[in-house]
């Protein structure tokens, strides 16, 4: 019986993604314009603790890579950059809304970059897919916005983390396991 638990410790995943994480006043702009693109297009405006922009998704990890992820991370350097969110859009398969900028900062391209790297050289396996930074904000929406220009959110972005997506019966709940600062 003395075996049994470190058997089934192994089998434990955890769902994670590294993302960078709004402060909270940039959280409640996000939020805001959520509940705006929700009034004219339907569906469900996503919470404003869930609002992020992925770096890279890496699905369900065995418990036991979540410290080797971590020194992955730390490993990676980046310059701290202002994202200007001032476009709008939506990806009409999915009925998904978001905003991003029109011009992503090389800083965060550079950064998505190297994480993305360090990460398949340490033989994590990601999506196989271009980088688009963006921000979901609706989901399940009825229509597309009118306008695909917004004024200027400016996000201060200092740090990247590591994220952890646990089910809920109202959702997902994530939880930020691990920061790293950006210099």
């Amino acid at each position: 019986m003395a075996d049994a638990a470190p058997t089934a410790a192994r089998g434990v995943t955890r769902r994670v993604f590294f993302a960078l994480w709004p402060d909270a006043a940039t959280a409640a702009g996000l939020h805001a314009r959520a509940r705006a693109l929700h009034t004219e297009c339907g569906g469900r405006a996503m919470r404003r603790d869930t609002l992020h922009l992925t770096l890279a998704f890496l699905g369900n990890v065995p418990q036991d890579d979540i410290t080797r992820l971590e020194h992955v991370a730390a490993e990676v350097r980046g310059a701290p950059f202002v994202l200007e969110l001032d476009q709008l859009g939506a990806w009409h398969r999915n009925r998904i809304l978001w905003t991003s900028a029109s011009a992503a900062p090389q800083a965060l391209v550079t950064l998505a970059d190297a994480l993305a790297l360090r990460l398949r050289e340490a033989g994590f396996v990601l999506e196989d897919r271009a980088f688009a930074p963006h921000i979901t904000l609706v989901r399940n929406a009825r229509a597309a916005p009118m306008a695909q220009t917004c004024p200027v959110l400016r996000w201060p972005v200092a740090s990247f983390v590591l994220v952890a997506s646990e089910p809920t019966p109202a959702g997902a709940r994530y939880r930020v396991l691990r920061r790293w600062p950006l210099r």
